[in-house]
This record gives structure tokens, C-alpha cells and sequence, in this order.
């Protein structure tokens, strides 16, 4: 019994001197961290979002910006180049060389890996405080940020934007294969199931693509739970049986899925993923649209913003060289001196949006027009001294999820409008470069006025972007039907 007794003393007292050791270690521990994240945030190329995050939590997603090494071993520039990176495999050898050499030189269990590209050198994943401290010191890595998120951004706007007349033409979209990064497509819909040529997901956020993954391939991939991707989806190309017809009624479309059944994503890593896909698996995409932008919006140009910003505007680029557009949503928080990435990268094609007509009393996306009318700056729709282009967008009646139909306000139906007439015009004319498009789109007599800002800007007028893309025996076809 006596021995019994001191048995069970003495497993009594091991406990207490272990649980004590245990809050000793995690004192040490704490007071560790504390002290590593004081250094981290001194670090110039440590964004101060990363460092608060982490104090808040053991790992926190992170973009990690990088200048990959060249076949020589040295540096690609002195500072992040956007037009270093190209669709060739000397490039993606470098980007893969320099990224095995950065991750292995992390310490063990410190970072996951979440995403990594091969045209693209940044990469994502989940780190720890040891993790960012050990990114911070790397000569090929400039800066590290938090993965920033983000969301998506009729016959009317057919009209007001003169592409019914374009189709009247004969130019319906026919070989044209327009790409729609958004939350997905709804293969089954009547209007819309004859065009899809090609399907991907990426999407982190709580693994969202329809297999319950952060990636999947081939047919469902790009299964729409949300709707917003398939009403763009039939601005662009609807046949026109259920809901108006598209823009671009002819055209197919590639869809990528990036948003989740709530219309946002959780990494900009996701949306640079589906550009950095096109490039290497869907070269033959002639333009893009993505009805999307992140939270943080920036004045200007941003295409040295972040870390990931940078990469949106290597992608961008690479896609410029390949001759193939990306129009996007400049974003629906009513502000005047900011759009969201990617609608202020330089490359990128930035739609803000008007009304079609006259639609009464309007109250939507956080504010209200008392009075509407066509050519009306939407009072949601961002714009900035770098916008590009207005078109209708509000409101938007096309394909619905479930085989429906489904109106919506925003710059992000402004967007595939102007997608589905540069389709138009790529068909008529495949030899223009992005540049010579967007000349052509912006050649308007009608210009908007966006009350926040003062600043005017062109309206979509389809049929008047021919006369300028096109050769005079075009010209002679415009006259005629004017």
C-alpha cells in the first residue's frame, strides 16, 4: 500500500514537473516568436500585413515575389522585371531552378507550398514566422506579402454599344475563343452548353473546386456554384434560345474557375495560376475576360504594387506578347482615384460601366442613382486616371445558373461586353496587336463622365472601332449601313 502510494506521489509530481516544463517551452516560444517578428518587421521586403498576421497566427498565406536566376547564375535584372518572363522553356528551367533552391533552403515543416508556375517566378503557400525570416534573407526573393483575395466585380447594352450592328455584319464570333476566369460555367445550360472547349479550377479557398480540391482538370472542372461566371459567360456567348443572345453568340469559350460558391477568391495566387494555365495549355485563346479584382485597389498603374502584383503584370505582359487581350472589371466600390489588380496593371484592358437606358431609381452595390439614364457612370463603377474604356453594364439580363436567366449590376458585366466586341473585331481583322485594339476599342465620339473625378472617358461604340482597326474596303461597308 505504502508503495502504491509513492507509485502514484511520484507520477503525481513528474506531471506537475512536466506540464511546467511544457509552459516553460511554450514561454520560450512565445517570447521567440515576439522577438522574430520585432526583426521581420524592420525587413524592408516584409510586407507589415504579413508580419500582423502571424502574430496572430502560427502560419499565414504568403505571395513570395521573385527575381529568378539566369542560365549564368546571375540575377535577371536588379529589380523585378516584368518583361523578362516568356512562354519558353529556358525561362520556366530558371523559374523552377531558382524556386527549388529557395524552398530547400527553408527550414523543415517551416512553409507549404500551395502554388508555383511555370511561366511565372512567384510563388505561393502557407509560412511560418521561420519561414518568412529565412524568404527575407534570400537574394532571389524581393519581397514577400500576405496572398491577397478578392472577388468578382442584354439587349440594351447590345444596342447603346452598336455591336448588334456588328453582328449584322456577319461578325458573330465564329473561330473566336474568348477565356472567362471567373466562378465557373454552367455546362448544362441550353444557351451556353455548345460552347465550352476546355475547363480548370483553381481555387484555395476551403479547396472549392467541384472535386472538393484546390485544383482539378478537364470536363466539370469549371462547374459554376455561384452564377456570376455564367452570366458573363452569356454576355459573351449565349445562343440566345432562353436568355438574350451574347455578344459573341458564335464564339467558344475556355472557362477557369478561380471564385467560390461566394464570388470571391482567397489568393491572388488562384487568379495568376488560371493566366499562367492559358499561356501553357491554351495558347490559341484570343481574348480574355476576367470579371474580378482584390480587395486592395491602387492609384495609378501597380504593377510593382506587390509581389503578386508584379506577377499579374508578368502574366498580362506575356499575354500582350502573345496577341491575346485581357479586358477586366475596374471594381464596384465607387471610387474615383483607385481600381482594384488587375484593372490598374499597365497591359490590362480596364472596363468601368454605364447604364443602358433609363431604369428608374436605382439602389445597388452600396450606393444610390436617383435618377438613371444611358451613358450614366454607374455610381459603384471605380475609375482612375488610367481607366480605359466604359461600357453598359448595369442592368445586365444573361444565362443564369440552373438554366435560367440572372440580371446583375457591375463593372463585371461592363467587362465581357467589351471582351465579346474585341472578339468581334479580332475575327473581321487577326492580325491586330493589343495595342492596335485598343486603339480600335477607344475610338468613340461618345464620351462618359464619371461625377467622382471629373475625368471623361470613351464609351463602347463597336461599330465605330471598324473604321479605324480595319482596311478602307471595310470603311466602304460602314458607310453603307449609316
Amino acid at each position: 500500500m505504502a508503495y502504491q502510494m509513492a507509485s502514484t506521489k511520484f507520477s503525481f509530481y513528474c506531471m506537475i514537473f512536466l506540464l511546467s516544463l511544457a509552459v516553460n517551452i511554450s514561454a520560450q516560444d512565445s517570447s521567440n516568436k515576439t522577438a522574430l517578428l520585432d526583426v521581420l518587421g524592420q525587413q524592408s521586403n516584409v510586407d507589415a500585413g504579413v508580419v500582423q498576421a502571424l502574430s496572430a497566427s502560427d502560419q499565414v498565406r504568403v505571395y513570395v515575389g521573385v527575381r529568378p536566376l539566369s542560365d549564368a547564375g546571375t540575377l535577371l535584372g536588379s529589380s523585378p522585371d516584368a518583361s523578362a518572363a516568356r512562354p519558353n522553356l529556358s525561362f520556366q528551367k530558371n523559374i523552377a531552378a531558382t524556386r527549388t533552391a529557395i524552398l530547400s533552403a527553408l527550414p523543415d515543416g517551416s512553409f507549404e507550398l500551395k502554388r508555383q508556375f511555370k511561366n511565372l517566378a512567384g510563388f505561393a503557400g502557407m509560412a511560418s514566422a521561420q519561414a518568412v525570416a529565412a524568404l527575407s534573407k534570400q537574394p532571389t526573393v524581393w519581397r514577400v506579402d500576405l496572398d491577397e483575395g478578392g472577388s468578382g466585380s442584354g439587349v440594351e447594352a447590345q444596342a447603346l454599344a452598336n455591336i448588334d450592328q456588328v453582328q449584322q455584319l456577319g461578325y458573330r464570333g465564329q473561330g473566336m475563343l474568348v477565356a472567362v476566369v471567373d466562378s465557373g460555367y454552367d455546362s448544362d445550360h441550353a444557351d451556353l452548353a455548345d460552347s465550352l472547349v476546355a475547363e480548370q479550377c483553381f481555387c484555395s479557398g476551403g479547396a472549392c473546386c467541384p472535386n472538393g480540391q484546390a485544383t482539378q482538370s478537364g470536363s466539370g472542372a469549371a462547374e459554376d456554384d455561384n452564377g456570376h461566371g455564367t452570366n458573363v459567360s452569356g454576355i459573351i456567348t449565349s445562343n440566345g434560345t432562353i436568355t438574350p443572345e451574347g455578344s459573341a453568340p458564335e464564339a467558344d469559350i475556355v472557362a477557369v474557375k478561380v471564385l467560390d460558391s461566394n464570388n470571391s477568391f482567397c489568393c491572388s495566387s488562384d487568379v495568376i495560376a488560371a493566366m499562367d494555365w492559358i499561356i501553357s495549355e491554351q495558347p490559341d485563346v484570343d481574348v480574355i475576360n476576367m470579371s474580378l479584382g482584390t480587395n486592395a485597389r491602387f492609384a495609378g498603374h501597380c504593377d510593382a504594387a506587390a509581389s503578386w502584383a508584379v506577377d499579374y503584370a508578368t502574366a498580362i505582359d506575356t499575354l500582350k506578347t502573345m496577341g491575346i487581350p485581357v479586358m477586366v472589371s475596374t471594381g464596384n466600390d465607387g471610387s474615383g482615384v483607385d481600381m482594384q489588380v488587375p484593372a490598374c496593371i499597365k497591359n490590362a484592358i480596364s472596363v468601368g460601366a454605364v447604364y443602358d437606358s433609363n431604369v428608374g431609381p436605382v439602389s445597388v452595390l452600396g450606393c444610390t442613382d436617383d435618377a438613371t439614364a444611358a451613358d450614366h457612370v454607374t455610381c459603384f463603377s471605380n475609375s482612375s486616371t488610367t481607366t480605359d474604356i466604359f461600357a453598359p453594364g448595369a442592368p445586365y439580363t444573361s444565362t443564369g445558373r440552373g438554366g435560367g436567366t440572372s440580371t446583375y449590376y457591375g463593372t463585371s458585366q461592363a467587362s465581357p461586353t467589351v471582351a465579346a466586341c474585341a472578339a468581334l473585331l479580332l475575327q473581321e481583322s487577326p492580325d491586330l496587336d493589343v495595342d492596335q485594339l485598343l486603339t480600335a476599342l477607344t475610338n468613340s465620339t461618345t464620351l462618359v463622365t464619371d461625377s467622382t473625378n471629373n475625368l471623361s472617358f470613351p464609351r463602347l461604340d463597336c461599330l465605330m472601332s471598324l473604321p479605324d482597326a480595319f482596311e478602307d474596303g471595310f470603311k466602304d461597308s460602314f458607310e453603307l449601313i449609316n
